[in-house]
């Protein structure tokens, strides 16, 4: 979920992958098994190549890697869907000849998965999801919503990228805190707007939850979020019960994925307003102009106007 219905999903077809890996593997040589440890190697202008699935990542990649990295973020365009991205040759040929491979994992952009795993030559592959935070299939895969993701990403870059070039691997581990000591704003904010007891927030779609979490917010909708990410209509009890919660000003905010029309969601948008209940802004994917930080603060900044936090 989190693209605009003008932008219809659309399942990769087997067959049509089946022909993308076969191209793949005619672009880096046979192969079918992956190894995720240290590739030796690099790029002919002798830096690590580096592919992230998404741009975010890739900016962590590119702020610990430094000159060593030349560093390729596949989905940059903030309307693109993760969930049902389809990789062209291109792609493929990229994956197959970095050395180093962050995405998100947990079934998010499994397109990336399918295309290491039918790539022979040997990778650092680094899987935020389960890799670092632990996550599993079928957990909310919005991980970047953790305030700790981007610091675990920035060290477990540091680390495989030391591995691969040693000689490098303390001005790695410097970027890698210097990066870290940047997402200072943020974790002040954070820290800041957490709430001392649960106050209650509801949500158009789980993309903020993971951060609504840290803030000590507790979503009283998860089954009209659920129903909207799935692009399915929502239980009417669910919606009655959220519209009486706005109404009668149960909830302090209401965090709206704004990459997501729906007319329901719009409807529920309308009666936070009439009822005078803050609705905070959030998207999916990082937009235009912005970096991850400023991504975050922005929408930060938001739930601390709708807290009334000073």
């Amino acid at each position: 979920m989190g693209v605009q219905t003008t932008m219809l999903r659309s399942k990769i077809r087997l067959s049509c992958f089946a022909a993308l890996m076969a191209l793949a593997l005619l672009l880096s040589g046979c192969g079918s098994a992956v190894t995720k440890t240290n590739a030796a190697g690099s790029s002919p202008t002798g830096k690590i190549k580096i592919v992230a699935a998404e741009n975010f990542l890739g900016e962590v990649a590119s702020a610990v890697g430094g000159d060593s990295v030349e560093v390729t973020s596949v989905i940059t365009n903030p309307n693109a869907d993760p969930h049902d991205f389809e990789p062209t040759a291109q792609t493929s040929k990229e994956v197959s000849d970095a050395q180093v491979i962050v995405y998100v994992g947990i079934g998010y952009d499994e397109w990336m998965n399918k295309l290491v795993t039918a790539n022979s030559s040997p990778k650092t592959v680094i899987n935020l999801g389960e890799g670092l935070l632990g996550k599993k299939d079928g957990d909310n895969p919005h991980v970047w919503y953790i305030p700790e993701s981007m610091p675990k990403l920035a060290d477990a870059l540091a680390g495989g990228l030391g591995k691969i070039d040693p000689s490098q691997a303390d001005a790695f581990k410097k970027r890698a805190q210097e990066y870290k000591n940047s997402l200072a704003p943020l974790m002040d904010l954070v820290a800041k707007l957490k709430q001392a007891s649960p106050v209650d927030i509801a949500v158009s779609e789980p993309v903020f939850d993971y951060m609504a979490a840290a803030l000590n917010l507790n979503v009283i909708d998860p089954g009209f979020a659920k129903a909207i990410e799935e692009e399915a209509d929502p239980a009417p009890g669910d919606v009655a019960a959220l519209q009486d919660a706005l109404k009668e000003k149960k909830v302090k905010l209401f965090v709206q994925n704004t990459q997501a029309e729906s007319p329901t969601v719009a409807t529920i948008v309308d009666a936070a307003n009439a009822n005078q209940v803050p609705v905070v802004q959030v998207t999916e994917t990082e937009p235009q102009g912005k970096d991850y930080l400023k991504w975050m603060t922005d929408q930060l900044t938001e739930v601390q106007h709708a807290l009334g936090i000073k």
